[in-house]
């Protein structure tokens, strides 16, 4: 027997999601914040994210209590264009949120970038998709003339002039290209760096994660063919709302795991985890301290000459070309230095020692 109110399943599973994309992002910008003092754009459109989720599962909620997630016989005739309204807003918001999630995870790959066309495909990605969510959110208010004639076909003279599942599968095909490529992408990016082989393995598959958000938005895609229902829409478009929020949900997911490395350290080595903590990804080694060569909060020594290739620090940040060439030649060059200047010292302590006996020079060893 099919099941005649969601509702319940919806505010159980969408308020539950959000508390794991609270976690995350929480833990998330504690070890940014904390550990490795890095706030970034990326942590900000993040922040930007959970709020759009939050926002999305608010507005769900709210058309619960109107008759989201019910048949049409079973809801007052005169809440149901406020349950239709409700969802609107919330897919408006949705569609944005996803603009933001996938922002978030283009701008934490900018930060590692090496080549120039990685920066290029990335900045695509970003302004692509925001320009096909922003499109996508006005067309849904437009669609339908007067807008409130979307939700409230009694309106007299109201005339829905768009076919807006088209315009939803253009989006939903779109936003799971994006995450398939942003999935794809850091394998290329991150197997470049000067990282150890498992911790480029980690980094590289948590971003993978973000095939799962592809997947998820496939589904919604598909599920978008409920946008034409006609007798039970509030009704066949709940797995379509289900699915929306856990492509967001996955999505957060996919660009927390990499950066929590740090929390893992330090939860799993405690004290001990500050000693071993600059065998982490070289993102720890760019925080807002680099420029003046200090050390994170977490103990890491900002030694740009350590990290292999130029980084890309997003907007409002710089582009570093530090190589391990250089980086190991600055350094056998320092080693080379030191020798003339310790051998000097030595001989001009034996000729003080020489003239006066009772002279005890230090000599630097």
């Amino acid at each position: 027997m099919a099941i005649q109110d969601y509702a319940p399943i919806l505010n159980g599973v969408m308020w539950t999601q959000v508390v794991i994309a609270i976690v995350f992002i929480g833990a998330r910008l504690y070890t940014r914040h904390y550990l490795i003092n890095n706030i970034g754009w990326d942590d900000t459109i993040m922040v930007v994210n959970l709020v759009t989720l939050i926002g999305y599962v608010a507005c769900i909620s709210i058309g619960t209590t109107y008759g989201i997630g019910k048949k049409f016989a079973a809801v007052p005739t005169q809440d149901y264009p406020k349950a239709i309204m409700w969802e609107a807003i919330g897919q408006a918001i949705c569609i944005m949120g996803i603009a933001a999630s996938k922002g978030s995870v283009a701008l934490f790959l900018l930060r590692i970038v090496i080549h120039k066309w990685h920066v290029v495909a990335l900045w695509f990605c970003i302004v692509s998709t925001t320009i096909m969510c922003t499109v996508t959110t006005v067309l849904l208010f437009v669609q339908c003339k007067p807008t409130a004639f979307l939700w409230d076909q009694t309106i007299p003279g109201g005339v829905c002039w768009l076919n807006f599942t088209i315009v939803g599968l253009t989006m939903g095909a779109w936003s799971a290209a994006m995450d398939f490529v942003l999935a794809i992408l850091p394998w290329h990016i991150i197997m470049g760096l000067n990282m150890k082989r498992k911790e480029k393995l980690t980094v590289a598959f948590g971003l993978s994660l973000g095939a799962f958000a592809g997947i998820c938005s496939i589904v919604r895609t598909y599920e978008l063919q409920a946008l034409s229902s006609l007798n039970e829409y509030v009704y066949d478009t709940v797995p379509m709302l289900l699915w929306s929020s856990t492509e967001v949900l996955a999505t957060i997911i996919c660009a927390c795991i990499p950066v929590l490395r740090p929390l893992y350290v330090k939860i799993k080595y405690g004290s001990r985890g500050e000693s071993s903590s600059g065998r982490s990804y070289p993102l720890n080694s760019y925080g807002k301290n680099d420029q003046t060569g200090g050390t994170g909060g977490n103990g890491y020594s900002h030694d740009r000459s350590k990290n292999k290739s130029k980084v890309y620090m997003g907007p409002g940040g710089s582009l570093l070309e530090p190589t391990v060439k250089q980086g190991s030649e600055e350094s056998i060059l320092r080693e080379q230095n030191r020798v003339p200047e310790t051998a000097l010292s030595a001989m001009t302590g034996l000729l003080i020692l020489a003239r006066d006996p009772s002279q005890k020079p230090t000599i630097p060893l």
